[in-house]
C-alpha cells in the first residue's frame, strides 16, 4: 500500500512539474498540440500508477521526452509562423457582416445549433448583430459586433470614470498577505489604519480585504460565531 502511495505521489509531482514547465493554460484554452501532450502525459502516468510491476522510469522517461518535445516545438513555433499554423491551425471567420459563412461551416463540420449556442453564451441575441464571428485555434469564438449593438463605453458618453488597478488580496481570514503589501509598498501598520477607518477594530476581524494601486478597496468582516 505504501509503495503504491509513494508511486502515485511521485507521478503526481512529475505531472505538475511537466505542466508548469510547458507553461500551459486552462484546459478549455489549450490549442490542439497542447491538448494532445496533456492527454499523453496523463496516459503515461496512469500505466505505472496502476501496475506496480512496471518501473516508475517507464512512465517518467517518456514524460520527460514529451515535455522536451513540446518545449522545442513551442520554441520553433515562435520562430516560424508557417509551422505554428500547421501545428495549431488558424482562425476561421464563420460570420461575415451578420451572415453565416455556410461554406466554412461545412468545411469545419460546425452546425448552426453550435453557432447559436456560442452566441447565447456570450449574450449575443442574433447572428445579425455580429459583424465578424471568428473561430479561434483553441476552439473559442470571438466577435466584432456591429456598431449599433456595441456596448456603451465611458468615452462614448464623455464620462471619465475613476481609475482602477488590479485588486490584490491583502487580508485573508484575518491574516495580512505580505507579498501583496510589498507590491503595494504598504506596511501592516498602513493596513491597520485602513481597517480602523472602515470601522473594524482589528485585522483579525477581517475575512477578506482587497486593494489596488489606485486606492480602491473591498472589505468583508468575519461573521460572528
Amino acid at each position: 500500500m505504501s509503495v503504491s502511495l509513494m508511486r502515485t505521489l511521485v507521478l503526481y509531482v512529475a505531472i505538475i512539474c511537466a505542466i508548469r514547465l510547458m507553461g500551459k493554460r486552462q484546459i478549455g484554452e489549450l490549442e490542439p498540440s497542447d491538448l494532445v501532450i496533456t492527454i499523453l502525459l496523463s496516459e503515461l502516468a496512469a500505466v505505472p500508477m496502476q501496475d506496480l510491476g512496471i518501473p516508475l522510469t517507464a512512465g517518467l522517461v517518456p514524460m520527460a521526452v514529451l515535455v522536451s518535445i513540446e518545449i522545442l516545438v513551442s520554441y520553433l513555433c515562435l520562430k516560424s509562423r508557417r509551422l505554428r499554423r500547421f501545428i495549431n491551425g488558424q482562425a476561421a471567420i464563420l460570420i461575415r457582416h451578420g451572415e453565416l459563412d455556410v461554406k466554412k461551416l461545412r468545411e469545419l463540420r460546425i452546425s448552426t445549433d453550435e453557432i447559436i449556442e456560442a452566441l447565447r453564451q456570450d449574450n449575443i441575441q442574433a447572428v445579425s448583430d455580429v459583424k465578424y464571428g471568428i473561430l479561434e485555434p483553441n476552439g473559442r469564438m470571438s466577435y466584432v459586433l456591429k456598431q449599433p449593438v456595441q456596448p456603451v463605453t465611458a468615452e462614448m458618453i464623455g464620462h471619465t470614470p475613476p481609475d482602477i488597478g488590479v485588486p490584490l488580496i491583502v487580508i485573508t481570514e484575518g491574516r495580512p498577505v505580505m507579498g501583496s503589501l510589498d507590491q503595494l509598498n504598504l506596511t501592516v501598520s498602513d493596513l491597520e489604519k485602513r481597517v480602523k477607518k472602515a470601522n473594524i477594530p482589528r485585522i483579525s476581524d477581517v475575512f477578506l480585504m482587497t486593494l489596488d494601486d489606485c486606492g480602491n478597496q473591498f472589505i468583508q468582516r468575519k461573521e460572528e460565531p
